[in-house]
Formats: C-alpha cells, sequence, structure tokens
C-alpha cells in the first residue's frame, strides 16, 4: 500500500506543477516576452519528463519486486527513452537483464551507467554479482572492490564485504574470504548472513568448533534460520553430541515452513 501510495502522489504533484508553470508561460506570451515564455516551457517540458521517468522507474523497481523482470525492464526502457541520462534506470535495467540471463545487455546497461557516472556504486555492485552468476569471480571481485571505494552507507559496505567474500571463495581464496567475511561482522555485529556464510566455509575447512560458533550466532539472530539449524545438528552429530543434535534439529531435516533468506541483496 504504501509504494501506491507514493505512486499517486508522485501522478499528483506532476499535473498540478505544470499547470502553474503553464499559466506562468501563458501570461508571458500574452505580455509579448516570447523569449521567456519559450524558457518557461522547456524548464515545465523538463520537469513534467523527469517526474514522468521517475513514474517509470519506480513501476519498474515494483514489478522488479514482484520478480518481473520482463516487465520491470519495459518500464525502465521508458523511462530511459524519456530521459536518456537516467544512470538508476539503466542501472535498475542491468540487473534485470542479469537476473533474466541476459549477460551481454547487462554489461551494456552498466557500462553505460558507468559512463555517464563513474561513481556510481550500485552501477559497480550489480555487475559485480552479473559477472559473478558467469562464474567469471575475477571480474566480480575487481568490481566489489570498486563498489567499496565509494560506497557511503556502512550497512551496504558491509554487504560488498559479504558478497565479495563468497566471490573469493567461490574463486578458492578462502584466507581472502574469511578476511572479507571479518571486516563484514566489524562493520555489523549483527549480520546473519555472514554469519551462516563464514560457518559453511569453516564447516568445508572442518574447523567444526568454529562453524558451530558461527550457526550459533546466526540462529540467535535469525531463530527461524533452516539451514544454520540443520547443519549445527549435523556438526554436533559429527562430534559424538547427539543429544545437541536432537534438540537443535530433530531428525537432521530442515523443520518445514522454515525457509532461509536467499535474497542475493
Amino acid at each position: 500500500m504504501l509504494r501506491i501510495s507514493l505512486l499517486s502522489a508522485l501522478l499528483l504533484i506532476s499535473p498540478l506543477t505544470l499547470a502553474s508553470c503553464n499559466d506562468d508561460a501563458n501570461k508571458a506570451r500574452l505580455d509579448n516576452r516570447i523569449e521567456e515564455s519559450m524558457e518557461i516551457l522547456r524548464d515545465c517540458l523538463d520537469v513534467g519528463l523527469s517526474k514522468v521517468a521517475r513514474t517509470y522507474l519506480l513501476m519498474g523497481l515494483t514489478q522488479y519486486e514482484q520478480g518481473e523482470h520482463r516487465k520491470a525492464i519495459q518500464d525502465y526502457t521508458k523511462a530511459i527513452e524519456i530521459a536518456e541520462n537516467y544512470v538508476a534506470a539503466y542501472v535498475n535495467r542491468g540487473l534485470s537483464h542479469s537476473l533474466s540471463g541476459q549477460y551481454k545487455s547487462s554489461l551494456k546497461d552498466f557500462e553505460t551507467a558507468l559512463k555517464l557516472d563513474p561513481e556510481y556504486m550500485q552501477a559497480y555492485y550489480f555487475r559485480a554479482f552479473a559477472h559473478e552468476k558467469k562464474g567469471k569471480y575475477d571480474l566480480a571481485i575487481a568490481d566489489y572492490s570498486s563498489a567499496i571505494v565509494h560506497v557511503d552507507s556502512k550497512s551496504d559496505l558491509a554487504k560488498i564485504y559479504h558478497h565479495r567474500a563468497l566471490a573469493y571463495r567461490k574463486d578458492g581464496n578462502n584466507e581472502l574470504a574469511l578476511a572479507d567475511y571479518g571486516e563484514a561482522l566489524k562493520i555489523n555485529p549483527e549480520y546473519t548472513n555472514a554469519y551462516f556464510s563464514r560457518a559453511l566455509l569453516f564447516q568445508k575447512d572442518k574447523q567444526y568448533e568454529a562453524a558451530i560458533a558461527d550457526y550459533s550466532r546466526a540462529i540467535e539472530l535469525q531463530p527461524e534460520h533452516a539451514e544454520a539449524f540443520y547443519n549445527r545438528g549435523l556438526l554436533y552429530r559429527k562430534a559424538g553430541t547427539d543429544h545437541l543434535a536432537m534438540v537443535t534439529c530433530p531428525s537432521y531435516s530442515i523443520p518445514a515452513g522454515l525457509v532461509p533468506n536467499t535474497n542475493p541483496f
């Protein structure tokens, strides 16, 4: 409901602003101030088109949140047709292209966005995600590193370190992955996904006590984290503490209705 209200408000504001703007231009025209009238009208048009482009962007974001990437791409494209230098529209269209499996199209949009604004953090971040999906981990790591340079929010910084750690792990560099998980958790000590991801790496390296500690912290922060319960139960069993395994993970199966958060962002 909040998103719908926001869109409605935006659509209501535009006509009112344009009406006032057009009245001023018409008055100048009637007073034979032609150049002034034309300048006002050009400004009116710029303001009106900017609002329409933003409306299409918000529509695209709404479609994206519903998993409707094809429709999101269509709305972002309409925003770009109206405002050809709309960086946010290129970046979000690039993300939807990536999630639709259109890797080359996504790269083209990210490249355009970065030409328009070389410091636009989200362009590096989402392009890194696109590279990672294609298994191009070196390129993903480079873009995550660029995103770190240009990020403003501490919350976003923690997420970028987490995702760069995932890319390092997939690329076989566990040492750097652990370092980045540590950085993410220094910034945000309540970052559940970072604890869970680090626990997976500890488990793979047979550092079971460290893995159990991280799974436990993830469960403490997110009590419905099914996979953390399941994996910790398996490790308790491996350690010979079956009574703990049964308490934390009955029958060693993921409890019904508990689904972990798989959103990559």
